[in-house]
């Protein structure tokens, strides 16, 4: 994990060289959203993996998906919400070791780890320069929809996207699905809400 933060840092440098070349950023949303798809065709060898691991229903690749979309359609509002998804998703996969159980170099664990920095990049790329206020009444409502969605599959499918159905293993306790439903939802309201304050780019440029 420290060799990951590592891998980030260098990288989210470079990103931060680079952060007024708006071509980067459209290179960035495309690689990423190809390295999602591969992810998905390799799941859809096995149906059954494919239901239960393969969606892209973690918040990780929906804020990649959606980040890339809301983009293109320049629908900023919606692109900054799922770019600070992206950073708090990148930000917690990488305080916990990998969790696919195959060996490196494998797509599970080289998408993790690609995936989940150009994510980053491209989100703090979208919040320097296409940032917009959100409000807290949007943030609900994106955030309890996306997440009810989310539970109402696991339910369906026996998965456990989002973590909305039990906690990871090595979490000394558990709770149950709608607290946690409820729970990490409202979690990520208040965060969200409270970073979407800030300036990136005004913050950026006070550095220099």
């Amino acid at each position: 994990m420290p060799l990951l933060w590592g891998i980030l840092l260098i990288y989210l440098i470079i990103i931060y060289k680079l952060r007024y070349k708006r071509k980067i950023l459209p290179i960035q949303l495309v690689s990423l959203s190809i390295i999602e798809i591969a992810l998905l065709l390799w799941y859809y060898e096995g149906k059954l993996l494919f239901i239960r691991e393969g969606l892209p229903l973690y918040h990780c690749r929906i804020a990649a998906f959606m980040m890339t979309i809301s983009y293109f359609r320049k629908d900023y509002k919606l692109s900054n919400y799922f770019a600070w998804l992206g950073i708090i998703g990148t930000l917690i996969a990488f305080s916990f070791p990998d969790p696919s159980k195959f060996l490196w170099p494998h797509i599970t664990n080289l998408t993790y780890v690609l995936g989940h920095s150009l994510s980053m990049g491209s989100a703090l790329m979208i919040l320097t320069d296409e940032r917009r206020g959100l409000d807290f009444k949007f943030i609900c409502k994106i955030t309890l929809i996306m997440n009810f969605v989310i539970y109402l599959v696991n339910k369906i499918a026996s998965a456990n996207y989002g973590y909305l159905d039990h906690l990871p293993d090595s979490f000394p306790m558990n709770f149950p699905s709608p607290v946690l439903y409820l729970g990490i939802s409202f979690g990520m309201i208040v965060l969200i809400y409270e970073l979407s304050k800030i300036n990136l780019k005004k913050l950026l440029t006070s550095k220099n």
